[in-house]
Formats: C-alpha cells, structure tokens, sequence
C-alpha cells in the first residue's frame, strides 16, 4: 500500500511539473512564438509567449479560457518588465511595471481592471516621482511630486486626471501656491 502511495504521489509530481503543450503557434523563422495547453480558443494553465529570437516574452496563467493567477512579463534581456494578476479574466490587485535595469518604475492598485487607489510613480534612479491615488486609470485625490533629489515639487489634489483646488509648489526660494479652480 505503501508503494502504491508512494507511486502515486511521484506521478502526480511529474505530471504537474511537465506540462506537454498542446498548441503552438511558430514565427516564419520557425521558432515558438506563443504555445498552450487547454482547448484551441480557451488555454488551460501556463501560456508561454516568445520574442522571435527565441527569449521568454511572457507567462499568463488562464482557466478555462480566462487568465487567473499572476502574469508576468519579460524584457527581451531576461529581466522582469510587468507583474499582474487576474481572476476570471479581470486584471485585479497590485500591478507593478519595470525598468529595463529591474527597478521598479510604477506600483498600482488595479480594481475591476483599471487603477483604483494607491499609485505611486518612480525614476529610473529608484526614487519616488508621484505619490498619490487613482480613480479609473487617472490620478485622483491627494497626491505628492518629487524632484529627482527627493525634494518634494509640488503637492495637491487631481479630479479625473486635473490638478484642482489650490496647489503648493516647492523651489529654492520657498513654497509658492497655485490655484486650478474647483
């Protein structure tokens, strides 16, 4: 009985961990260009893109023709450019993109697909540029920018992507304030 487990449980291993692909679709250089399990119009666990050199483009994980599970995407270098997740085909959660050199560049909440709350904007040095909120892939609510050093810019409100109300914008001389109207 004992073996039989033990025979069980090392197939069951193996199956989850080979995945044979059951379509592919090929570039005209005959190298992979996409490929996945599941049924022809609706994959089934990992799909698999590729550059046309042949480097991993990206992994998106579907369920019954939906993605599910996180997604990443692939710089042609090999290094991460996007992280995403998805439940019943709906991007949902923190989302966060990559520079080229692995740093992150943007942290997002995404809602029902879209940017919906904390939002927060980097340089390629790894600082924070913007520190704010999202509301329907716009900046919206309360939000700080920084210069380059750090230094806080200017800070404000946005309504649908505009700055409103009054602002404070920050320089060498002091703090100087702007109104936008309501």
């Amino acid at each position: 009985m004992k073996q039989l487990l033990t025979i069980l449980l090392t197939f069951s291993i193996f199956v989850a961990f080979s995945q044979n692909f059951e379509h592919n679709e090929l570039y005209s250089n005959g190298k992979v260009k996409i490929e996945y399990s599941g049924k022809k119009d609706a994959p089934d666990g990992i799909v698999k893109m590729y550059y046309p050199t042949g480097e991993l483009q990206g992994e998106l994980w579907y369920k019954k023709g939906k993605q599910n599970g996180i997604s990443k995407i692939y710089y042609q270098t090999g290094k991460i450019q996007k992280e995403m997740t998805y439940k019943n085909g709906v991007q949902i959660d923190t989302m966060k993109i990559y520079f080229e050199t692995a740093v992150l560049q943007e942290l997002s909440m995404i809602v029902n697909g879209a940017k919906n709350g904390v939002y927060k904007l980097y340089y390629k040095t790894g600082q924070l540029q913007i520190d704010g909120f999202a509301k329907d892939n716009q900046l919206n609510g309360s939000c700080i920018h920084y210069n380059e050093d750090g230094k806080k810019s200017k800070e404000g409100e946005y309504k649908m992507g505009q700055p409103t109300g009054i602002w404070k914008e920050y320089n060498k001389i002091g703090v100087t304030q702007k109104n936008y109207g309501q």
